[in-house]
């Protein structure tokens, strides 16, 4: 680990790292912005279920309505919530700066779900955008700190495993809601 030190009254003293001290606050300032993130989604997707139950439950035909549409819009929010979800939980299960390798994948996810969601949601963009940037910077001064290589090749295949886990839950919530929808 990486320190500064300083001299008084010609004793060398060691202070504590700058970039040690202002991960754990961050760390919890991005908990704090993915719960903001989560109850607008929460917000964004009981309206449009709404929506999309309300035409469900009036219309027989629903191949040539553009219903695939709202459906989808309603199948992504869901991942979207989803994520944010896995995102806070692995957040708030971080107790040691070693675990900040954890982060790595949920950066390009949430990137992924940002462009995902662009149109649907417009109050989550800046904080998508916030909490992306924050958990970048956090795995950077992890990384002086440990001196950590980080392999994004393998930290992209890792967003990707985690977002085709999450589209397989919205399906199946999908499915549930919609039992007679032609997938």
């Amino acid at each position: 680990m990486v320190a500064s030190s300083v001299f008084v009254n010609d004793t060398v003293h060691v202070l504590p790292n700058p970039y040690a001290i202002t991960i754990k606050p961050r760390l919890e300032y991005c908990i704090h912005v993915s719960g903001m993130i989560l109850e607008k989604l929460e917000s964004a997707l009981g309206e449009v279920h709404t929506k999309n139950r309300s035409f469900y439950s009036q219309n027989d035909s629903l191949e040539e309505t553009g219903f695939e549409k709202q459906i989808e819009a309603e199948t992504n929010l869901i991942i979207a919530i989803e994520a944010i979800k896995s995102i806070k939980n692995t957040l708030s299960g971080i107790s040691q700066i070693s675990g900040i390798v954890q982060i790595c994948p949920l950066i390009s996810l949430i990137r992924m779900i940002n462009s995902n969601i662009y149109g649907l949601v417009h109050a989550t963009r800046h904080d998508l955008v916030e909490l992306s940037t924050s958990l970048g910077s956090i795995v950077m001064d992890s990384g002086c700190l440990l001196e950590s290589r980080f392999d994004f090749k393998q930290t992209n295949l890792e967003s990707k495993q985690i977002l085709d886990e999450l589209n397989l839950i919205a399906e199946s919530k999908i499915r549930k809601f919609y039992p007679n929808l032609n997938s």
